[in-house]
């Protein structure tokens, strides 16, 4: 049983023990200082309305650890007693609720009463609002209660009020139950600002996260308190409408629709006002006869497009059947009803045996509805045909039923909307699906629904996108379906949650794609799935044979060779730029730019001849040159990934898959084997134009667009200058498919770099408060980075300066900190870590990142410094970040996701040095932002599959 350490206390009261003015101690030691100046002369006790001691604390700043109060000693030195049972930031919400409320209502000129409530847990169980004028009452309910101590409570405080809004602090079965009864639920929760605590409303609803407004934002009306977000709701009928005399919505009992059967009574009233009533549909009053039951008076809700049922037939449920019930109201009672999907007539003999009806009334004619509404086949009068389908006591639903295949015209309609849906690049539900399809797919069973999207589908060809994967769940998941419906289309299923995840994912990007605007379409491939039921390498695409000329056609010199090696060390340092940031980045981009302005000088002197070239390649500025000076380039760049050299034979080794392989060329042997016969310099030229088309198309699949103009500003000077005119004639189009879809990406790309570059900025403001110097340094360097990719406006660009002197001031401040309390601020190492002191430390953090991956949570920079202490995890250079990092991952199995990737920055963001932990562990790093992010989340999620139960 864990020991509360009563020492560590982050709230307090200010002015005496009985106070109710809240106060929060911040646990940074340079916000601390501020805290003092702002409070002082002012006395900090534990309050008893946070269920403290009442005795006076004060204030005690770390600079290993986390600032906190502390109770001052007695005479004899000891520490008083103190059964305090909640410490932390949220201790005092309760308080922080009762005055910001009791503030924001005043302003609005509102006289209100506030009070805490003790129920049993402590005296910030409840906080209660009275406003006498308008008779209303707001119950914040900030702990966790049963539904009979609600109920009775709901009972007690809705008697003596006209409105009663319910805010719920967390998430549980009531505020579930209260989201069933009215569409949505309130909550309540609070953020640190400061010292300060601001509260936050939210509306929460089934299936979809919360979303949060401040209290300025909202506003309370007759109906009670209302959010933004609420005021949307309500305007256009997604919730019911709160006030007194307001009706919840009812709660439903699945039935049998088959063992259901009722006669309609047209002089029976039919209730126009009905707690039961729902938008689209309609109420009527029948006499109702449940199989082995007697007959009972009830109401039944049909939808508005079956008919009107007459009295001169008894009638069937059909489709899904659900008993609607409602609380038990002081005036009306219990109201109830039957719903249902449609009805079938039943015949004579069926409809005389349930006692609704005797022969001479009915009439063998069947309820002809809608095409949404299923008609099934009815039993043959005597004397009339039917065809064979129709046996006597059958009932059959329509062919978008129960029969054996789906309606063609359902299908086409289908089908028609899904690739609507594809056209504006959006995925779809059931509903949205039969809205646009007009027809009525909710009432289909999902036996039915998958043989409908089976039928869609077929037959599935490797160039036809699965439509299916566009239908989703209310959450944006893949159907629970969607599996068998891929084994049932003849395709290998795959085998988990995540794989079929980003199987669907692929089949609706190639949707996208195949129901684009664009003139030119360019379908990625389907997603590779093993035996195994896992996502398999993609296959290795075959290289093209080499051709056979019969001449004396060999002219292989120095400069073919330096072309060669030129074109190999940018297609190496192109994929180094990705995973650089800050100086690196700079010196890299500038060797490359220098060696792209040589390669397009050989390109146009050979297209003025060869004795151009010859002579441009026998100066000191030859093509060799230009590629030793770029690899010396990939050299300094790659030893700043790892602390050793690397060896020269791997500088030019191109990322392993999943990752398509790097730009590169054909290599040409100088030496020709024996009896081989030369390639013509055309011929080679042709081989490598075809080379880099394969590796556009990869690059093409999986949506590289950085990568893809990379390569057309290779194909193309070799498309231009060194290809025969009847080479040209045949990629001409090939080309001009290139340029159009790098064209059409381009304005995507820069839009998502410069809304990150913005959203870094944003991070930065949102958190000056808060957010350490190492990681405002790491959000610097990547915003800077970015800022050299993307053409920044100039408010961007003053923001961004902004914060650079923000960074550099603050590391002044520490400098001269660390030089006016040399021994006691002294970091454990003054400059770079050893490679033992490494070692330590890496064993720390991956202990720490082991808890948090046990916990399924995430975890920042700062957070584990907190946790472990700068003495034992000082504030590090970024690069022995990374090589800790590396360290911690280093006993990782192959098979399993890095324990780094738990370690994020701002928002929930992938950390700057994943890429490069992952690179240097030899691990599959994606080239796009996009594929790492995506591979970063399944990483995440798989870990805690892995470590949720070890």
């Amino acid at each position: 049983m864990s020991v509360i350490d009563t020492r560590l206390v982050q709230t307090a009261v200010i002015g005496t023990k009985d106070s109710d003015q809240p106060v929060i101690l911040p646990e940074q030691p340079y916000n601390l200082d501020q805290f003092r100046r702002h409070f002082q002369g002012k006395q900090f006790w534990c309050g008893t309305l946070l269920g403290g001691c009442g005795e006076e604390l004060m204030t005690k700043r770390y600079e290993t650890k986390v600032c906190h109060f502390a109770h001052f000693p007695d005479r004899t030195g000891m520490a008083p007693a103190c059964h305090r049972v909640a410490n932390g930031a949220d201790s005092a919400d309760h308080l922080f609720i009762k005055r910001d409320l009791t503030d924001w209502l005043k302003e609005q000129g509102v006289r209100v009463q506030a009070e805490l409530r003790h129920l049993g847990t402590g005296p910030g169980d409840a906080v209660d609002f009275w406003l006498p004028t308008t008779r209303q009452r707001l119950r914040f309910q900030l702990c966790l209660q049963d539904y009979r101590t609600w109920y009775r409570a709901e009972q007690e405080l809705s008697t003596s009020s006209e409105q009663m809004d319910w805010i719920f602090g967390a998430e549980g079965p009531i505020s579930a139950n209260m989201v069933q009864r009215q569409g949505y639920a309130l909550r309540v929760r609070c953020e640190t600002h400061g010292s300060d605590r601001r509260v936050l409303i939210g509306v929460e609803r089934t299936g979809r996260p919360v979303t949060w407004s401040s209290l300025d934002d909202c506003r309370l009306t007759s109906d009670g308190l209302v959010t933004p977000v609420l005021e949307e709701l309500l305007s256009d009928g997604s919730v019911t409408q709160r006030g007194m005399g307001a009706w919840l919505r009812p709660a439903t009992f699945p039935l049998r629709a088959d063992q259901i059967a009722f006669a309609i009574d047209t002089k029976a009233p039919t209730p126009k006002h009905s707690p039961l009533a729902a938008e689209g549909r309609y109420i009527i009053t029948a006499d109702v006869k449940p199989a082995g039951s007697r007959i009972i008076r009830a109401h039944v809700s049909l939808p508005d497009d079956v008919p009107m049922p007459t009295e001169q037939y008894v009638y069937r449920l059909y489709g899904v059947a659900r008993l609607l019930l409602t609380d038990p109201d002081p005036r009306d009672g219990v109201q109830w009803a039957v719903r249902a999907d449609g009805v079938v007539q039943l015949g004579g003999i069926e409809a005389e045996r349930t006692g609704l009806w005797r022969p001479g009334v009915a009439l063998p004619q069947p309820v002809r509805g809608t095409t949404d509404v299923p008609v099934p086949a009815q039993r043959v009068v005597k004397g009339q045909t039917a065809p064979a389908s129709d046996r006597a006591g059958s009932v059959q639903p329509s062919s978008m039923g129960a029969s054996a295949r789906p309606d063609p015209e359902s299908v086409t309609r289908v089908r028609e909307a899904l690739e609507n849906f594809a056209r504006r690049r959006t995925p779809t539900t059931w509903s949205t699906l039969g809205t646009v399809a007009k027809l009525n797919l909710v009432r289909l069973s999902p036996t039915e629904r998958r043989d409908l999207l089976i039928a869609v589908d077929r037959p599935a060809t490797p160039d036809k996108p699965v439509l299916s994967a566009l239908v989703r769940d209310s959450g944006g998941r893949p159907l629970p379906d969607m599996t068998t419906i891929i084994r049932k289309l003849g395709l290998q299923p795959p085998a988990d949650e995540v794989t079929l995840k980003l199987w669907c994912d692929r089949e609706k990007d190639r949707a996208y794609h195949a129901r684009g605007s664009s003139r030119v379409r360019m379908i990625p491939a389907r997603l590779a799935i093993g035996a195994d039921g896992r996502a398999s390498e993609p296959p290795a695409t075959p290289r093209p044979k080499k051709r056979q000329v019969t001449g004396d056609s060999r002219r292989a010199g120095v400069s073919e060779d330096g072309l060669h090696e030129l074109i190999r060390a940018l297609a190496r340092g192109q994929e180094l730029l990705r995973a650089t940031s800050g100086p690196q980045y700079t010196r890299l981009s500038k060797a490359m730019k220098k060696a792209r302005a040589r390669l397009d000088a050989h390109h146009a002197a050979k297209a003025k001849g060869a004795a151009h070239a010859d002579w441009l390649n026998s100066h000191s500025d030859s093509l060799s040159r230009h590629a030793q000076l770029l690899r010396q380039a990939i050299r300094a760049t790659e030893d700043s990934f790892a602390p050793g050299p690397a060896p020269a034979a791997e500088i030019l080794k191109p990322l392993q898959a999943p990752s398509p392989p790097a730009v590169t060329e054909i290599s040409s042997s100088k030496e020709p084997a024996e009896g081989a016969v030369a390639q013509s310099p055309k011929d080679a030229a042709a081989e490598q134009l075809d080379s880099l088309v394969e590796q556009f198309r990869e690059a093409q699949r999986v949506l590289d667009v950085d990568r893809a103009e990379e390569i057309y500003r290779l194909a193309n000077p070799i498309y231009r200058t060194q290809l025969s005119p009847a080479a040209q004639h045949r990629n001409q189009a090939i080309l001009a498919e290139m340029r159009t879809w790098v064209g059409v990406q381009q304005p995507n790309r820069s839009s998502a770099l410069l809304k990150r570059c913005r959203r870094l900025i944003h991070q930065m403001r949102e958190e000056s408060d808060t957010i350490t110097t190492d990681d405002l340094a790491a959000l610097v360097a990547e915003a800077e980075a970015l800022s050299e990719r993307v053409a920044l406006p100039n408010t961007d660009q003053k923001g961004l300066a902004r914060w650079q002197q923000h960074l550099q001031a603050r590391r002044e401040a520490e400098q001269l900190t660390s030089a006016d309390y040399p021994s006691k601020d002294k970091p454990v190492a003054e400059g770079r870590l050893s490679r033992s002191q490494v070692l330590v430390v890496a064993a720390a953090v991956r202990s720490l990142l082991e808890q948090t991956a046990r916990s399924q949570s995430l975890t920042t920079w700062g957070d584990l410094r907190r946790r472990l202490g700068e003495d034992v995890l000082p504030r590090l250079h970024p690069d022995d970040q990374g090589e800790v990092l590396v360290a911690v991952d280093r006993a990782t199995p192959a098979d399993e996701p890095l324990l780094s990737s738990l370690i994020v920055v701002g928002d929930d963001e992938i950390h700057p040095l994943f890429r490069h932990v992952a690179f240097s562990l030899d691990r599959d790093v994606p080239l796009s932002d996009a594929a790492l992010r995506s591979e970063w989340t399944v990483d995440v999620l798989r870990l805690r599959a892995l470590w949720k139960h070890r």
